[in-house]
């Protein structure tokens, strides 16, 4: 069989091996020393060959299963001229394990093809806080079973995670720029954000039309709590809250500090102060934290603004210094 190119003759190998119900690898190429071209192309089974070191296996943090069984299938492509034409030199069809039936072929390699769609699907998925694993079981409900994925859940896994590796390092940014077109979209989202000297993010508060109406109709006693955990930068949630006439609660502001420091919360509650157009709370309740109590006091008005501290908080810690009471 003659091949216009190399790359042809690649591509019908692996539409041979889909059918057939096998994977195939690349194994090795030889180069001519006058032009460097490709002379010679190996083509092998995915099972070519046996594992060089098991022991190496062993201390490995994650075993792999052993997939090598020393299968010599495979495919030679050899050039023959100048134009880049290769035929076929040698062929060994012959296997040392079982294929894959037409009802598992879904699952070789070969069938496997992560589409426009699957990246799109995950995409939005990811936006809505929902993982690589739990996307891939609703598609399949979708697109009505495994079979008809044509992609796993590993490919899944890989996409996610070379999305959040390609944002590594913007993602400050793109966070900022979201919140440009929303406040392009609409008047009424607020938002602020500071950066240090190097133009790292370490303070971003924001608040919508919807809190800012929270807080015009149950502002009257607003509850401040740092206390939720960090997320992978090491920023803490810190979210403005109170309760409604139905007894539910409701959000007023929300914001991410790198530092729980007098000059953050400074910062952070003047943020709120002109989001809410300083209209002061009548209460605030708050942690036994004295960097925040500090900066309470520096922003809001003592006379119009009270400040308590929070009940479960109190009851938490009156263990730790008191002790428990022994009947």
């Amino acid at each position: 069989m003659k091949f216009d190119s190399l790359q042809q003759g690649i591509s019908f190998y692996e539409n041979y091996t889909r059918v057939s119900g096998f994977d195939t690898r690349l194994y090795s190429t030889k180069k001519r020393k006058s032009d460097g071209k490709i002379s010679l192309k190996y083509c092998v089974c995915n099972k070519e060959g046996f594992r060089e070191t098991p022991r190496l296996q062993s201390n490995c943090k994650k075993k792999r299963p052993i997939t090598r069984m020393g299968c010599n299938a495979r495919i030679t492509l050899k050039l023959i001229n100048d134009q880049d034409n290769h035929i076929k030199f040698s062929f060994h069809e012959g296997h040392t394990h079982p294929l894959t039936t037409p009802n598992s072929a879904h699952h070789t390699k070969q069938s496997r093809n992560l589409t426009l769609a699957h990246k799109k699907y995950i995409m939005n998925n990811s936006r809505a806080n929902i993982g690589a694993t739990k996307s891939y079981r609703l598609m399949k409900e979708h697109v009505g079973g495994y079979q008809n994925m044509a992609a796993s859940v590993t490919d899944f896994k890989n996409f996610q995670r070379d999305i959040k590796k390609h944002i590594r390092g913007k993602d400050a940014q793109m966070l900022i720029e979201n919140f440009k077109r929303k406040q392009e979209i609409c008047d009424s989202f607020f938002f602020k954000y500071e950066v240090d000297d190097k133009q790292h993010l370490i303070r971003v508060f924001w608040t919508d039309a919807i809190g800012w109406k929270n807080y015009a109709s149950f502002g009257d006693v607003v509850s401040f709590d740092t206390t939720f955990s960090m997320n992978e930068y090491c920023m803490v949630f810190a979210p403005f809250t109170g309760v409604d006439n139905s007894k539910s609660c409701i959000t007023f502001a929300a914001a991410l500090l790198y530092r729980e420091d007098t000059e953050s919360f400074v910062w952070l509650f003047e943020a709120f102060r002109d989001a809410m157009s300083a209209c002061d709370p009548a209460c605030i309740i708050t942690d036994q934290d004295p960097a925040m109590k500090v900066a309470i006091e520096r922003v809001f008005d003592c006379s119009r603004t009270r400040h308590r501290l929070c009940m479960w908080h109190i009851m938490k810690k009156v263990p730790e210094k008191v002790g428990l009471t022994l009947a």
